[in-house]
C-alpha cells in the first residue's frame, strides 16, 4: 500500500504542476474515493484513483502539447 501510496503522492504533484488547483484535486479525489482521506484507502479505491489521477496527467499533458 505504500507503493500505491507514493505513486498517489506523485501524481497530484504532478497534476497540481500541470495547473490544476488544489481544490480541484480534492473535488477529483473527494468524486473517486468519497473522501480526500488517503490513511484508510482499501486496494481497490486506491487502484481507482490511482487510475483516475493518471487519466487527469495524461488530459494535462495533452493540453499543454496542444498550445504549442
Amino acid at each position: 500500500m505504500n507503493k500505491q501510496l507514493a505513486r498517489i503522492a506523485e501524481l497530484k504533484q504532478l497534476i497540481i504542476s500541470a495547473g490544476y488547483h488544489p481544490a480541484q484535486l480534492n473535488d477529483i479525489t473527494r468524486e473517486v474515493i468519497g473522501t480526500t482521506h488517503l490513511e484508510a484507502l482499501t486496494h481497490e479505491q486506491s487502484c481507482e484513483l490511482i487510475k483516475t489521477l493518471e487519466y487527469y496527467c495524461d488530459f494535462a499533458k495533452r493540453c499543454q502539447k496542444s498550445k504549442l
